[in-house]
């Protein structure tokens, strides 16, 4: 029968909880870096287009639990571990910040699941680590980074399209030049997330009328987007692809584009239903969580867009 030890004397609690929030972040980084190094070299890929919080449930899951295991020999309430939780959340997005270079709309976007995975992590050492622990226990490490390097090896990453439509007060005739190019978007962006400092498209251009003819849509921030025409059926479709990865650092690495398109259905009653779709590939996992923001972020580009193509075609 194992001997607890000791609790701790108030006059260690404060340095054991800091040092186990540094300790948990640094080691956690550690474990991101090198599961990225792992995949980018398995995958004869470009290390930065895989340092996307690869493995994210798993990685601030044994963060929690390293956390705990530093404060096994004290005593802390649930109430308290979910305060815990978010300091270790904190230092784990600054770290993020200042080493892996994200962008606040990246942070912001990760912070709900890796803050309630390293909860996760925490509450379930509070159980595993208890005063009367066995070291028996501590191989629930060394499992987890095995299964998080497979996890991060084996992931798929599957193509995902996004489709809005809006009804216009217009024949497909006074639509259709809009779509082709629209001058600067006066409205200023009303997304919270375009606020953050996401891009947000403010013009595109038309280099002609033909398939394989050149577009750009200009986005804020001084991000361009370079297209090529892929499909032209006047009054009809537009369909494009992307000819060039934008570089701003809130998307590159984390996303890939590949096509967008615009077709027209004419109502038959002098109104045109506007429909819009976007082609992308997620780089991060888990795919399903990212790209419920990825859908509604890329939603809101459209409607920004579609809604401008409206105002102009009803005047």
């Amino acid at each position: 029968m194992n001997t607890p030890p000791p609790p701790l004397p108030p006059r260690n609690v404060v340095l054991t909880m800091m040092l186990g929030v540094l300790v948990a972040n640094a080691i956690g980084g550690a474990l991101l870096f090198g599961v990225v190094w792992l995949v980018g070299a398995y995958k004869n890929s470009d290390i930065p287009t895989f340092v996307a919080w690869p493995s994210f449930f798993l990685i601030p899951f044994v963060v929690g639990l390293i956390a705990a295991w530093f404060w096994r020999r004290i005593y802390r309430t649930i109430a308290w571990s979910t305060l815990d939780a978010f300091f270790v959340t904190l230092v784990g997005l600054a770290a993020a910040a200042l080493i892996l270079r994200e962008g606040v709309v990246c942070l912001v976007i990760v912070s709900p699941a890796l803050y309630v995975f390293i909860l996760c992590g925490i509450l379930l050492g509070r159980l595993c680590f208890r005063p009367n622990y066995s070291k028996l226990q501590l191989t629930i490490f060394p499992l987890l980074a095995l299964v998080t390097l497979s996890e991060s090896l084996y992931h798929s990453e599957q193509q995902a399209v996004v489709t809005d439509r809006i009804l216009i007060h217009a024949p497909p005739a006074k639509v259709w030049p809009h779509v082709l190019a629209f001058p600067e978007i006066p409205d200023p962006p009303s997304y919270w997330i375009f606020r953050l400092g996401l891009p947000y498209p403010t013009q595109t251009t038309n280099g002609g009328n033909f398939v394989g003819a050149d577009r750009q849509c200009i986005f804020s921030n001084g991000v361009l987007i370079k297209e090529r025409v892929a499909e032209f059926v006047p009054n009809e479709k537009l369909t494009f692809d992307v000819a060039e990865q934008p570089t701003d650092p809130e998307a590159y690495g984390h996303i890939t584009l590949h096509r967008g398109q615009f077709v027209l259905q004419d109502n038959h009653d002098g109104t045109t239903t506007l429909i819009g779709s976007s082609w992308y590939t997620l780089h991060v996992s888990p795919r399903w969580y990212f790209d419920l923001w990825t859908g509604d972020m890329t939603r809101a580009v459209h409607l920004r867009v579609m809604n401008h193509i409206k105002e102009l075609s009803e005047r």
